[in-house]
């Protein structure tokens, strides 16, 4: 009888291994699948500059943005840029900063540009206004044409307006951000 007793034990005690082993690999399961998730999610890290007004929704999906997305950031910039007076120049240029690419020769020679750019405004005593009308994004090429009308004036005399007035923006797409690197008055 006492053999049979043993036998039952054993046969208990190797139960309840079985069970406590699928307990073990379907909690380690759980682990792996956690921390595959978990590095996933640190390595797609989104970060998205957006301008200061937002009129339509848009999306970022990884490197893929949103026309939408582009557009309203290409009017923001275009507007900053174009819309300007001798005693706003500097700060509308330096809130284009965020969107610039941080590749050095790049920056450089869009900074040389934009101090010509404030230079001749402010030694022209040029007050200016642009009105975007249109929008075209060339995914091939990575740039962005905005279209608009750009109103000028110096002191109180009239200079004229520009009906078909295109600011050029080169870019590119990096973990979700866009990226200016080239403006083109």
């Amino acid at each position: 009888m006492r053999n049979f007793k043993y036998f039952s034990d054993f046969e208990r005690l190797v139960k309840e291994v079985r069970f406590q082993a699928i307990i073990i690999y379907v909690l380690l399961f759980i682990v792996l699948l956690e921390g595959i998730l978990l590095y996933r999610a640190a390595t797609n890290k989104v970060v998205v500059v957006i301008p200061p007004k937002v009129e339509r929704e848009f999306w970022v999906s990884g490197e893929t943005l949103s026309y939408a997305y582009i557009e309203q950031v290409a009017v923001y910039l275009a507007d900053s840029l174009l819309s300007v007076a001798p005693p706003n120049v500097d700060k509308a240029l330096s809130r284009v900063m965020p969107f610039l690419t941080t590749d050095p020769a790049q920056v450089k020679e869009i900074r040389d540009s934009f101090a010509a750019y404030a230079k001749a405004v402010k030694e022209n005593d040029w007050w200016q206004s642009f009105y975007p009308m249109k929008v075209v994004v060339n995914e091939k090429q990575q740039r962005i044409d905005v279209y608009g009308v750009l109103t000028k004036m110096t002191g109180n005399l009239y200079i004229g307006q520009e009906n078909n007035k295109v600011i050029s923006f080169n870019y590119e797409v990096r973990n979700g951000r866009l990226i200016i690197t080239g403006v083109k008055f």
